[in-house]
Protein backbone atom coordinates (compact mmCIF):
# COMPACT_ATOMS: atom_id res chain seq x y z
CA UNK A 1 0.00 0.00 0.00
CA UNK A 2 1.35 3.41 -0.95
CA UNK A 3 2.18 6.14 1.59
CA UNK A 4 -0.73 8.42 0.53
CA UNK A 5 -3.11 5.53 1.03
CA UNK A 6 -1.76 4.85 4.58
CA UNK A 7 -2.02 8.54 5.51
CA UNK A 8 -5.64 8.68 4.34
CA UNK A 9 -6.53 5.56 6.37
CA UNK A 10 -4.98 7.07 9.51
CA UNK A 11 -6.93 10.30 9.14
CA UNK A 12 -10.19 8.40 8.69
CA UNK A 13 -9.52 6.33 11.85
CA UNK A 14 -8.73 9.42 13.93
CA UNK A 15 -11.89 11.11 12.72
CA UNK A 16 -13.95 8.07 13.66
CA UNK A 17 -12.46 7.95 17.21
CA UNK A 18 -12.89 11.71 17.72
CA UNK A 19 -16.44 11.63 16.49
CA UNK A 20 -17.27 8.72 18.78
CA UNK A 21 -15.79 10.54 21.76
CA UNK A 22 -17.74 13.69 20.92
CA UNK A 23 -21.05 11.88 20.65
CA UNK A 24 -20.37 9.83 23.81
CA UNK A 25 -19.55 12.97 25.84
CA UNK A 26 -22.50 14.96 24.50
CA UNK A 27 -25.02 12.10 24.47
CA UNK A 28 -25.41 12.41 20.72
CA UNK A 29 -28.40 10.04 20.60
CA UNK A 30 -31.03 12.76 20.34
CA UNK A 31 -31.61 13.12 24.11
CA UNK A 32 -29.36 16.20 24.36
CA UNK A 33 -31.63 18.26 22.11
CA UNK A 34 -34.72 17.17 24.02
CA UNK A 35 -33.08 17.95 27.33
CA UNK A 36 -31.95 21.35 26.12
CA UNK A 37 -35.46 22.09 24.89
CA UNK A 38 -36.97 20.93 28.17
CA UNK A 39 -34.30 22.82 30.17
CA UNK A 40 -33.61 19.79 32.40
CA UNK A 41 -30.53 17.94 33.60
CA UNK A 42 -30.49 14.77 35.70
CA UNK A 43 -28.10 14.52 38.67
CA UNK A 44 -27.33 11.84 41.29
CA UNK A 45 -28.47 12.97 44.79
CA UNK A 46 -25.47 11.26 46.43
CA UNK A 47 -22.85 12.08 43.80
CA UNK A 48 -23.81 15.43 42.24
CA UNK A 49 -21.00 15.31 39.69
CA UNK A 50 -22.70 12.36 37.96
CA UNK A 51 -25.00 14.00 35.39
CA UNK A 52 -27.07 12.99 32.36
CA UNK A 53 -29.44 14.64 29.96
CA UNK A 54 -32.07 11.89 30.40
CA UNK A 55 -33.37 9.69 33.26
CA UNK A 56 -30.68 7.17 34.15
CA UNK A 57 -28.88 5.40 37.02
CA UNK A 58 -25.82 6.63 38.91
CA UNK A 59 -22.71 4.78 37.77
CA UNK A 60 -21.37 4.78 41.36
CA UNK A 61 -24.24 3.97 43.71
CA UNK A 62 -26.98 2.93 41.30
CA UNK A 63 -29.50 5.50 42.53
CA UNK A 64 -31.93 7.05 40.08
CA UNK A 65 -30.87 10.45 38.79
CA UNK A 66 -33.21 13.32 39.70
CA UNK A 67 -34.24 16.18 37.45
CA UNK A 68 -32.91 19.68 38.00
CA UNK A 69 -33.81 22.83 36.11
CA UNK A 70 -31.01 23.98 33.84
CA UNK A 71 -32.32 27.53 34.19
CA UNK A 72 -31.52 27.54 37.89
CA UNK A 73 -27.93 26.61 37.19
CA UNK A 74 -27.65 29.17 34.42
CA UNK A 75 -28.77 31.97 36.75
CA UNK A 76 -25.86 31.33 39.12
CA UNK A 77 -22.42 32.95 38.68
CA UNK A 78 -19.76 31.10 36.72
CA UNK A 79 -17.82 28.55 38.77
CA UNK A 80 -20.72 27.94 41.16
CA UNK A 81 -21.88 24.49 42.24
CA UNK A 82 -25.65 24.11 41.92
CA UNK A 83 -27.64 21.57 43.98
CA UNK A 84 -31.32 20.80 44.17
CA UNK A 85 -33.10 20.78 47.55
CA UNK A 86 -33.19 16.99 47.52
CA UNK A 87 -29.45 16.83 46.87
CA UNK A 88 -28.73 19.25 49.71
CA UNK A 89 -30.77 17.08 52.08
CA UNK A 90 -29.33 13.79 50.84
CA UNK A 91 -25.65 14.66 51.15
CA UNK A 92 -26.26 16.58 54.42
CA UNK A 93 -24.97 20.04 53.58
CA UNK A 94 -24.71 22.23 56.69
CA UNK A 95 -23.65 25.88 56.91
CA UNK A 96 -22.70 28.41 59.56
CA UNK A 97 -22.70 32.21 59.51
CA UNK A 98 -19.33 33.99 59.47
CA UNK A 99 -18.88 36.26 62.51
CA UNK A 100 -16.15 37.94 64.53
CA UNK A 101 -15.54 35.80 67.62
CA UNK A 102 -12.83 34.99 70.19
CA UNK A 103 -10.02 32.87 68.77
CA UNK A 104 -9.62 30.45 71.68
CA UNK A 105 -6.22 28.80 71.68
CA UNK A 106 -4.84 26.24 74.12
CA UNK A 107 -1.19 25.25 74.39
CA UNK A 108 -0.67 21.68 75.61
CA UNK A 109 2.45 21.15 77.72
CA UNK A 110 3.94 18.27 79.69
CA UNK A 111 6.08 18.17 82.79
CA UNK A 112 6.14 16.77 86.29
CA UNK A 113 5.20 17.72 89.83
CA UNK A 114 8.09 18.67 92.12
CA UNK A 115 8.24 19.86 95.71
CA UNK A 116 8.69 23.56 96.39
CA UNK A 117 12.47 24.03 96.52
CA UNK A 118 12.05 27.00 98.87
CA UNK A 119 10.77 24.45 101.40
CA UNK A 120 13.34 21.79 100.53
CA UNK A 121 15.75 20.97 103.36
CA UNK A 122 18.99 18.97 103.68
CA UNK A 123 19.82 17.92 107.23
CA UNK A 124 23.58 17.45 107.62
CA UNK A 125 26.00 16.74 110.46
CA UNK A 126 27.61 19.88 111.89
CA UNK A 127 30.23 17.99 113.87
CA UNK A 128 32.24 14.87 113.08
CA UNK A 129 31.18 11.80 115.01
CA UNK A 130 29.20 8.57 115.11
CA UNK A 131 25.43 8.32 114.63
CA UNK A 132 24.13 6.84 117.87
CA UNK A 133 20.41 7.02 117.01
CA UNK A 134 18.59 7.56 113.71
CA UNK A 135 14.84 8.10 113.93
CA UNK A 136 14.27 7.96 110.17
CA UNK A 137 13.55 4.42 109.06
CA UNK A 138 12.29 4.89 105.47
CA UNK A 139 11.78 7.50 102.76
CA UNK A 140 8.33 9.02 102.67
CA UNK A 141 8.21 9.24 106.46
CA UNK A 142 6.60 12.42 107.80
CA UNK A 143 8.56 14.63 110.18
CA UNK A 144 7.44 17.49 112.43
CA UNK A 145 9.32 20.71 113.13
CA UNK A 146 11.66 20.26 116.10
CA UNK A 147 11.52 16.46 115.96
CA UNK A 148 14.80 14.65 116.68
CA UNK A 149 16.09 13.18 113.44
CA UNK A 150 19.45 11.82 114.58
CA UNK A 151 21.69 11.76 117.68
CA UNK A 152 25.45 12.07 117.05
CA UNK A 153 28.24 11.27 119.52
CA UNK A 154 31.02 13.82 119.03
CA UNK A 155 34.21 14.34 121.02
CA UNK A 156 34.51 17.84 119.55
CA UNK A 157 31.09 18.74 120.97
CA UNK A 158 32.12 17.42 124.41
CA UNK A 159 35.27 19.57 124.37
CA UNK A 160 33.34 22.69 123.33
CA UNK A 161 30.74 22.24 126.09
CA UNK A 162 33.45 21.71 128.76
CA UNK A 163 35.18 24.88 127.64
CA UNK A 164 31.95 26.86 127.91
CA UNK A 165 31.17 25.49 131.38
CA UNK A 166 34.72 26.37 132.56
CA UNK A 167 34.34 29.93 131.27
CA UNK A 168 31.03 30.29 133.05
CA UNK A 169 32.50 28.98 136.35
CA UNK A 170 35.55 31.23 136.22
CA UNK A 171 33.52 34.33 136.99
CA UNK A 172 35.20 37.46 135.67
CA UNK A 173 38.46 35.69 134.79
CA UNK A 174 37.41 35.70 131.14
CA UNK A 175 36.09 38.75 129.32
CA UNK A 176 32.47 38.70 128.17
CA UNK A 177 33.54 38.78 124.52
CA UNK A 178 35.49 35.54 124.92
CA UNK A 179 32.59 33.81 126.66
CA UNK A 180 30.28 34.97 123.86
CA UNK A 181 32.73 33.52 121.33
CA UNK A 182 32.67 30.10 123.03
CA UNK A 183 28.86 30.20 123.10
CA UNK A 184 28.75 31.06 119.40
CA UNK A 185 30.88 28.01 118.63
CA UNK A 186 28.30 25.79 120.36
CA UNK A 187 25.60 27.23 118.09
CA UNK A 188 27.77 26.52 115.05
CA UNK A 189 28.27 22.93 116.16
CA UNK A 190 24.51 22.38 116.25
CA UNK A 191 23.24 23.24 119.72
CA UNK A 192 20.07 25.30 119.91
CA UNK A 193 19.49 28.27 122.22
CA UNK A 194 17.35 26.00 124.41
CA UNK A 195 20.17 23.42 124.61
CA UNK A 196 22.63 26.11 125.70
CA UNK A 197 20.19 27.40 128.33
CA UNK A 198 19.96 23.88 129.78
CA UNK A 199 23.76 23.61 129.78
CA UNK A 200 24.09 26.93 131.62
CA UNK A 201 21.61 25.67 134.19
CA UNK A 202 22.86 22.10 134.69
CA UNK A 203 26.60 22.69 134.04
CA UNK A 204 26.83 19.07 132.76
CA UNK A 205 28.71 18.81 129.42
CA UNK A 206 27.50 16.18 126.97
CA UNK A 207 29.15 14.51 124.00
CA UNK A 208 25.92 14.14 122.03
CA UNK A 209 24.24 16.57 119.65
CA UNK A 210 20.72 16.13 118.36
CA UNK A 211 19.88 16.97 114.71
CA UNK A 212 16.31 18.29 114.59
CA UNK A 213 13.88 18.88 111.74
CA UNK A 214 13.78 22.60 110.89
CA UNK A 215 10.21 22.39 109.58
CA UNK A 216 7.35 20.01 108.85
CA UNK A 217 7.89 17.83 105.82
CA UNK A 218 8.37 14.42 104.27
CA UNK A 219 11.61 12.48 103.94
CA UNK A 220 12.69 12.38 100.29
CA UNK A 221 15.98 10.54 100.78
CA UNK A 222 18.28 9.23 103.52
CA UNK A 223 22.05 8.99 103.38
CA UNK A 224 23.15 7.55 106.75
CA UNK A 225 22.51 4.65 109.14
CA UNK A 226 22.97 4.04 112.85
CA UNK A 227 26.59 3.38 113.78
CA UNK A 228 27.90 5.22 110.73
CA UNK A 229 30.72 7.75 111.18
CA UNK A 230 30.10 11.09 109.56
CA UNK A 231 32.19 14.17 108.95
CA UNK A 232 31.05 17.75 109.34
CA UNK A 233 28.81 18.57 106.36
CA UNK A 234 27.82 14.99 105.52
CA UNK A 235 24.13 14.68 104.62
CA UNK A 236 21.90 12.58 106.85
CA UNK A 237 18.41 13.03 105.37
CA UNK A 238 16.65 15.24 102.82
CA UNK A 239 13.10 16.49 103.35
CA UNK A 240 10.48 18.39 101.37
CA UNK A 241 7.19 20.10 102.16
CA UNK A 242 4.44 18.40 100.13
CA UNK A 243 1.64 20.69 101.26
CA UNK A 244 2.41 22.90 98.25
CA UNK A 245 3.93 21.63 95.03
CA UNK A 246 5.30 22.97 91.74
CA UNK A 247 4.28 21.91 88.24
CA UNK A 248 7.37 22.35 86.06
CA UNK A 249 6.98 22.07 82.28
CA UNK A 250 9.19 22.58 79.24
CA UNK A 251 8.84 25.70 77.11
CA UNK A 252 10.35 25.65 73.62
CA UNK A 253 11.49 28.65 71.60
CA UNK A 254 8.42 28.88 69.28
CA UNK A 255 6.12 29.00 72.33
CA UNK A 256 7.96 31.71 74.24
CA UNK A 257 6.01 34.50 72.51
CA UNK A 258 2.73 32.88 73.55
CA UNK A 259 3.43 32.49 77.28
CA UNK A 260 3.52 35.05 80.05
CA UNK A 261 3.32 35.08 83.83
CA UNK A 262 -0.26 35.06 85.07
CA UNK A 263 -1.81 32.88 82.37
CA UNK A 264 -4.01 30.13 83.81
CA UNK A 265 -2.98 26.49 83.38
CA UNK A 266 -5.26 23.46 83.86
CA UNK A 267 -3.05 20.71 85.35
CA UNK A 268 -4.09 17.04 85.24
CA UNK A 269 -2.36 13.76 86.06
CA UNK A 270 -3.21 10.10 85.69
CA UNK A 271 -2.37 9.65 89.38
CA UNK A 272 -5.62 11.44 90.27
CA UNK A 273 -7.92 10.92 87.25
CA UNK A 274 -10.72 13.38 86.73
CA UNK A 275 -9.25 16.09 88.94
CA UNK A 276 -8.11 19.42 87.47
CA UNK A 277 -5.96 22.00 89.26
CA UNK A 278 -6.15 25.50 87.76
CA UNK A 279 -3.38 27.89 88.78
CA UNK A 280 -1.47 30.74 87.06
CA UNK A 281 2.06 30.61 85.70
CA UNK A 282 4.23 32.06 88.44
CA UNK A 283 7.66 32.07 86.75
CA UNK A 284 9.32 31.49 83.36
CA UNK A 285 13.05 30.81 83.47
CA UNK A 286 14.88 33.10 80.98
CA UNK A 287 17.85 30.69 80.79
CA UNK A 288 17.58 28.24 77.89
CA UNK A 289 19.10 24.77 77.80
CA UNK A 290 21.58 24.78 74.92
CA UNK A 291 21.07 21.10 74.14
CA UNK A 292 17.26 20.95 74.12
CA UNK A 293 16.63 24.62 73.22
CA UNK A 294 14.01 24.81 75.94
CA UNK A 295 13.49 26.35 79.34
CA UNK A 296 11.22 25.72 82.32
CA UNK A 297 8.03 27.40 83.45
CA UNK A 298 6.54 26.99 86.90
CA UNK A 299 3.01 26.75 88.24
CA UNK A 300 2.53 26.68 92.01
CA UNK A 301 -0.09 24.14 93.09
CA UNK A 302 -1.63 25.27 96.36
CA UNK A 303 -4.58 22.91 96.94
CA UNK A 304 -3.24 19.42 96.22
CA UNK A 305 -5.51 17.34 98.44
CA UNK A 306 -8.64 15.67 97.04
CA UNK A 307 -11.55 13.64 98.32
CA UNK A 308 -12.45 10.94 95.78
CA UNK A 309 -15.05 8.25 96.66
CA UNK A 310 -14.52 8.62 100.42
CA UNK A 311 -10.77 8.34 99.87
CA UNK A 312 -8.32 11.11 100.70
CA UNK A 313 -5.80 11.57 97.89
CA UNK A 314 -2.93 14.01 97.41
CA UNK A 315 -0.71 14.99 94.53
CA UNK A 316 2.32 12.63 94.55
CA UNK A 317 5.86 13.90 94.30
CA UNK A 318 7.59 13.72 90.89
CA UNK A 319 4.52 12.38 89.10
CA UNK A 320 4.13 13.12 85.37
CA UNK A 321 1.44 15.70 84.60
CA UNK A 322 0.06 17.59 81.61
CA UNK A 323 -1.16 21.15 81.36
CA UNK A 324 -3.41 23.21 79.11
CA UNK A 325 -2.30 26.84 79.00
CA UNK A 326 -5.14 29.27 78.33
CA UNK A 327 -3.74 31.72 75.79
CA UNK A 328 -5.24 35.18 75.07
CA UNK A 329 -8.36 34.98 72.85
CA UNK A 330 -8.50 38.01 70.52
CA UNK A 331 -11.80 38.69 68.72
CA UNK A 332 -11.21 38.12 64.99
CA UNK A 333 -13.03 37.12 61.82
CA UNK A 334 -12.85 33.34 62.05
CA UNK A 335 -14.11 30.17 60.38
CA UNK A 336 -14.54 26.67 61.84
CA UNK A 337 -11.77 24.30 60.81
CA UNK A 338 -14.41 22.01 59.25
CA UNK A 339 -15.25 24.73 56.71
CA UNK A 340 -11.71 25.01 55.32
CA UNK A 341 -10.37 22.70 52.61
CA UNK A 342 -6.82 22.43 51.31
CA UNK A 343 -7.18 22.31 47.55
CA UNK A 344 -3.48 21.96 46.85
CA UNK A 345 -3.22 25.52 45.59
CA UNK A 346 -4.28 27.07 48.88
CA UNK A 347 -7.13 27.01 51.42
CA UNK A 348 -10.68 27.36 50.11
CA UNK A 349 -14.22 27.40 51.49
CA UNK A 350 -17.67 27.16 49.92
CA UNK A 351 -20.12 30.02 50.47
CA UNK A 352 -23.86 29.55 50.10
CA UNK A 353 -25.37 31.96 47.56
CA UNK A 354 -29.00 30.86 47.87
CA UNK A 355 -31.10 28.94 45.40
CA UNK A 356 -28.93 25.87 45.79
CA UNK A 357 -25.75 27.63 44.67
CA UNK A 358 -22.38 27.36 46.43
CA UNK A 359 -19.38 29.44 45.43
CA UNK A 360 -15.78 28.35 45.87
CA UNK A 361 -13.74 31.06 47.64
CA UNK A 362 -9.99 31.23 48.09
CA UNK A 363 -8.97 32.21 51.62
CA UNK A 364 -6.07 34.03 53.26
CA UNK A 365 -5.56 32.55 56.73
CA UNK A 366 -3.66 33.76 59.80
CA UNK A 367 -3.61 32.41 63.36
CA UNK A 368 -5.09 29.02 64.26
CA UNK A 369 -7.10 28.27 67.39
CA UNK A 370 -8.48 25.09 68.90
CA UNK A 371 -11.60 25.00 66.70
CA UNK A 372 -11.36 28.20 64.65
CA UNK A 373 -8.98 29.76 62.12
CA UNK A 374 -8.55 33.49 61.61
CA UNK A 375 -9.42 34.63 58.07
CA UNK A 376 -7.89 37.78 56.56
CA UNK A 377 -9.58 37.61 53.13
CA UNK A 378 -12.05 35.50 51.16
CA UNK A 379 -15.21 35.81 53.25
CA UNK A 380 -17.05 38.58 55.09
CA UNK A 381 -19.26 38.89 58.13
CA UNK A 382 -22.68 37.44 57.36
CA UNK A 383 -21.55 34.94 54.71
CA UNK A 384 -22.78 31.40 55.15
CA UNK A 385 -19.97 28.86 54.73
CA UNK A 386 -20.38 25.11 54.32
CA UNK A 387 -19.16 23.18 57.37
CA UNK A 388 -20.38 19.71 56.40
CA UNK A 389 -20.25 17.92 53.00
CA UNK A 390 -17.83 20.57 51.70
CA UNK A 391 -15.64 17.77 50.39
CA UNK A 392 -18.47 16.53 48.15
CA UNK A 393 -18.94 20.03 46.77
CA UNK A 394 -15.23 20.30 46.11
CA UNK A 395 -15.23 16.93 44.35
CA UNK A 396 -18.01 18.12 42.04
CA UNK A 397 -16.14 21.38 41.38
CA UNK A 398 -12.97 19.48 40.52
CA UNK A 399 -14.98 17.20 38.20
CA UNK A 400 -16.87 19.96 36.42
CA UNK A 401 -13.86 22.19 35.77
CA UNK A 402 -12.27 20.01 33.03
CA UNK A 403 -15.66 19.14 31.57
CA UNK A 404 -16.56 22.82 31.29
CA UNK A 405 -13.21 23.48 29.62
CA UNK A 406 -13.85 20.70 27.08
CA UNK A 407 -17.37 21.96 26.30
CA UNK A 408 -16.34 25.62 26.13
CA UNK A 409 -16.32 27.84 23.03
Amino acid sequence: MSKPTLLLAGLLAAAAVGGGAYFALNRGDGHDHAAAAAGQVYVCPMHPWIKADHPDKCTICGMSLVARSAGDAAALPAGTIALSPSQITTIGVATTTVTRQPLVRTLRVSGRVEDDITRHRVLAARVPGRIEKLNINFTGQAVVKGEAIATIYSAEMLTAQRTYVEHLGAGKAFPASEIAGVREKLLVLGLTAEDIADLEKERQPSATVVVRAPSDGTVIDRFAYEGQYVAAGDRIVETGDFTKMWFLFDVYEPDMALLQVGQLVDVTTDAIPGEILTEPISFIDPNFNEATRSTKARVQLNDIHFQVDDQHLYMPHRVVATGRVRLPAPVVLALPKTAILDSGSGPVAYVELGGGGYERRKLVLARRGDDLVEVLAGVAVGDKVVTRAALLLDAQAQFEAPVAAMNGP
